[in-house]
């Protein structure tokens, strides 16, 4: 039986649909499932709306044969390559509906190929620069919002966010120390976030072909923002045991390859599978976006 207390969290990815679950038992949030389906072809997440959904619908299925959902509530996360992102200045004296006009007059200038109108816009506030307010502004396809909408409704489904899978997987990380920075490596981009007192300062997208280009990139980064980490979190869908050593010898600081289900109980009927016990990194975005409706 499915219950509006529970949650599963989706990130969805070219080549797989990944899974995690949390249920409500004994007056406590437990992780019920940490499961993927692998893509016969890799996702195009241009297609059309029937496409989208006829893909999903075939993860879906295969993934309640072998642990049927027991959750009402579902969230999403894309990869960052698949929204377009720009940071802007504001002013603070900005009424919220002057700020979103100012925000789709920017997006208009920056991706004049793109419809502003097909388009749904999230602003996520940053770090002030001096006395300069700045927000990050994340375009995401509607047509690909109101698909994946449609297929949580067909499976009777509430569909709660949707999201970046970088800044879902940096909800989990611990930010207490003053200057952290995130790294996030999806199939064939990674992404660099920077967070300042627990604020999120900038984020970047990168491509990949090697470690090598990895750890140019993220040194080229560092340098950049001219700031001395006290914490570097490693997380995403790729190797990343050999990046943390170079990183280290490089930035001669300690990376922490982020484990999202170090501190959730594990509810009484969890079966602990390869992906949990192997490759939890890589379900970061995914343990995200599920947690995010219990913090």
């Amino acid at each position: 039986m499915t219950s509006s207390l529970n949650h599963v969290g989706f990130n969805l990815t070219k080549n797989k649909l990944q899974l995690v679950e949390v249920v409500r038992e004994s007056m406590k949030y437990c992780l019920e499932n940490v499961d993927e389906h692998i893509f016969e072809e890799e996702f195009d997440f241009n297609s059309d709306n029937a496409k989208i959904i006829s893909i999903l619908q075939t993860s879906l299925n295969s993934l309640n044969e072998r642990n049927l959902l027991k959750s009402e509530n579902v969230s999403f996360t894309i990869p960052i390559n698949e929204c377009t992102l720009f940071e802007i200045p504001y002013e603070s004296s900005l009424s919220k509906e002057a700020l979103e006009e100012h925000i789709k007059w920017e997006y208009s200038i920056l991706s004049p190929i793109q419809n502003v109108n097909e388009q749904i816009l999230r602003s996520h506030k940053l770090t002030s620069e001096g006395s300069q307010n700045r927000i990050l502004v994340v375009g995401i396809s509607r047509l690909l919002v109101e698909s994946i909408h449609e297929f949580a409704t067909q499976n009777n489904l509430n569909l709660m966010f949707v999201n970046i899978s970088h800044i879902a997987s940096d909800v989990l990380i611990n930010l207490s120390e003053k200057k952290v920075l995130s790294i996030y490596l999806d199939d064939s981009i990674f992404s660099i976030s920077s967070y300042l007192d627990k604020n999120l300062k900038t984020i970047k997208m990168f491509g990949k072909d090697s470690n090598l280009d990895i750890l140019h990139s993220i040194e080229l980064f560092v340098d950049n923002e001219n700031i001395t980490y006290d914490n570097i979190f490693i997380a995403g869908s790729s190797e990343v045991v050999e990046l943390k050593v170079e990183l280290e010898s490089i930035l001669r600081l300690t990376a922490e390859i982020f484990n999202p289900f170090e501190s959730i109980h594990r509810s009484s009927s969890f079966i602990q599978n390869a992906h949990f016990m192997n490759r939890p990194n890589s379900f970061s975005a995914a343990a995200g976006i599920c947690f995010r409706k219990f913090k």
